[in-house]
């Protein structure tokens, strides 16, 4: 009892002489070198607001970057830690791709000594042990390697799009993240880990239960313990605070170790991640480091982490803005039934990715609410930034700090996007190749560091969204917010009163006139065809 009294003790008086030593002095940085900032407040930086439940993420970052129209750069506190905020693309271009030896990397997000499965995956890795298994991963998602998985993800879409079609009236105005978890689950299950399931039929299947836990970081308890391993790591090793529960992580890592395992001994092989990465190792280059089963294992489980929630989030925001916007959906479900009457019933992988409408759907839904609001690099060399305004002195970078590129907030800067907030797919249309390689649309990130499932995660969202409008209509119903508003003093974009939209089976087919004959004739015994 003495020695629990003690370390508590200790502990007490060595947070009081880190936050004396250490947070005293960087909550000064900024006002020593002349950076626009706003003052933070004891502890919480500049994140009380959203700890009040004033704001999100994206609110914070987006009244800290309209501090002033014209800085290059500007500075904010992350609880304890400074953060530089890059305002100027050309500046975004010269740390993430010109200068990227300087900024090779993530800040840590997940203290590997405490959940070894979620501090080794890619997203985590840095420096040299990053650039080799980058390397060793981005043949499995090529064009080409997505194309084998598209059979996989098509049945699950129209799984999906038969379920919602047939849905009793009384059921159809419905919580979409709830359901949509249940598709991008069972996409994951298939193309990822080569598992068939059905969380429609199954809702308690041990697949999505687990996948949902710990795929999902959503809730106060888990959002503190990823502030304390962002920002304070060695209080999350010494409180042993896991953001994985060790059932799930050992579920995970069994299911690829034995999957692996039964492949070798019998000789059989899928079309999913876990095939692609053990071809890879199979073709094991002399000198060059290979996978291990464990490496696997995390890098799998990366991927369910990072498409789990937020293609399902993406997808029901794009829902969301297709009721606000009918003619939206009404322009798009008519580019659908005019690919389905061209192509003989078939949505094909090549024939989605024709559909220029769809495109620029899913590229403004993207611009107008990206998945992530922000992205980070982490300085490992010093780098000096010019003046932030004219008259300013310019300011050095130095290694272990910060930089973080407003996303959300660039995608919504009147300097680049005419009327930023409203939703509109002509813009992609009309001037979509300028938009793109403008240096002001980056969704999925920017430089060698860019997303590495961003073409699964669209072909994933497109298939989808193909396979519900040709044949379900989506409507506001009595419980729908409209206007979209997020939830505040949340970090992940979540609605405020949830996602319920209603689903009505559509009146017209593409041929018959008769949507239920188009679902019927490709669906036997609950099974879908290839084709719709």
């Amino acid at each position: 009892m003495e020695f629990l009294s003690l370390a508590l003790v200790l502990a007490a008086i060595s947070i009081i002489a880190y936050y004396y030593c250490f947070v005293r002095k960087n909550f000064n940085l900024f006002q020593e070198h002349g950076i626009l900032h706003v003052p933070p407040s004891p502890l919480v930086g500049n994140f009380g607001p959203l700890i009040r439940g004033k704001e999100n993420v994206h609110d914070t970052i987006q009244r800290i970057y309209n501090i002033h129209p014209d800085a290059k750069y500007v500075g904010i506190f992350e609880f304890l830690t400074p953060v530089i905020m890059i305002r100027d693309l050309d500046l975004i271009k010269s740390i993430t791709m010109k200068n990227f030896d300087q900024f090779p990397d993530h800040r840590p997000m997940f203290c590997k000594s405490v959940d070894p499965m979620l501090g080794e995956m890619l997203f985590i890795m840095d420096g040299e042990r990053w650039k080799e298994h980058r390397n060793m991963l981005s043949p499995t998602f090529t064009s080409s390697k997505i194309k084998t998985m598209f059979v996989h993800m098509s049945e699950c879409a129209k799984r999906f799009a038969h379920h919602l079609s047939k849905l009793p009236e009384k059921d159809r105005e419905t919580e979409m993240k709830a359901l949509l978890t249940r598709y991008t689950n069972d996409v994951i299950a298939a193309c990822i880990y080569g598992v068939n399931v059905d969380s429609i039929k199954e809702p308690r299947n041990v697949f999505y239960m687990y996948g949902r836990v710990g795929a999902t970081l959503i809730g106060l308890k888990k959002n503190l313990k990823i502030m304390v391993h962002r920002n304070m790591p060695w209080l999350a090793n010494l409180l042993r605070l896991n953001i994985l529960e060790r059932h799930i992580a050992k579920f995970f890592t069994d299911l690829v170790v034995e999957t692996v395992e039964e492949r070798e001994r019998n000789g059989t092989t899928n079309s999913d991640l876990i095939q692609l990465m053990m071809d890879t190792r199979n073709k094991k280059e002399s000198g060059k480091k290979n996978l291990t089963v464990q490496n696997m294992a995390n890098h799998a489980f990366s991927f369910f982490f990072g498409g789990f929630d937020t293609v399902s989030s993406q997808t029901c925001v794009l829902l969301h803005m297709l009721v606000e916007n009918p003619e939206v959906q009404q322009r798009l479900q008519q580019e659908i039934d005019e690919t389905l009457e061209s192509n003989n019933g078939q949505l094909s992988y090549d024939v989605i990715q024709e559909m220029r409408y769809l495109d620029a759907v899913i590229n403004e839904i993207l611009r107008l609410h990206p998945i992530a609001v922000f992205i980070d690099r982490m300085c490992v060399k010093s780098f000096e930034l010019p003046p932030a305004l004219p008259g300013d002195v310019p300011f050095t970078v130095k290694p272990g700090m910060n930089v973080w590129i407003p996303v959300k907030a660039i995608h919504h800067d009147p300097r680049y996007y005419d009327e930023p907030e409203k939703f509109k797919p002509e813009r992609f249309l009309d001037n979509g190749k300028n938009i793109i390689g403008s240096g002001a649309y980056f969704p999925f990130g920017i430089g060698p560091r860019i997303c590495i499932g961003n073409r699964f995660a669209l072909i994933e969202m497109k298939v989808l969204v193909c396979h519900i409008l040709a044949v379900c209509d989506i409507k506001a119903g009595a419980r729908t917010g409209i206007p979209l508003e997020f939830e505040k003093g949340v970090f992940n974009a979540t609605a405020k009163t949830g996602f319920w939209l209603k689903i009505e089976p559509r009146k017209y087919s593409y041929h018959s006139g008769q949507i239920n004959g188009l679902v019927n004739n490709h669906v036997i015994n609950g099974a879908c065809k290839t084709g719709i």
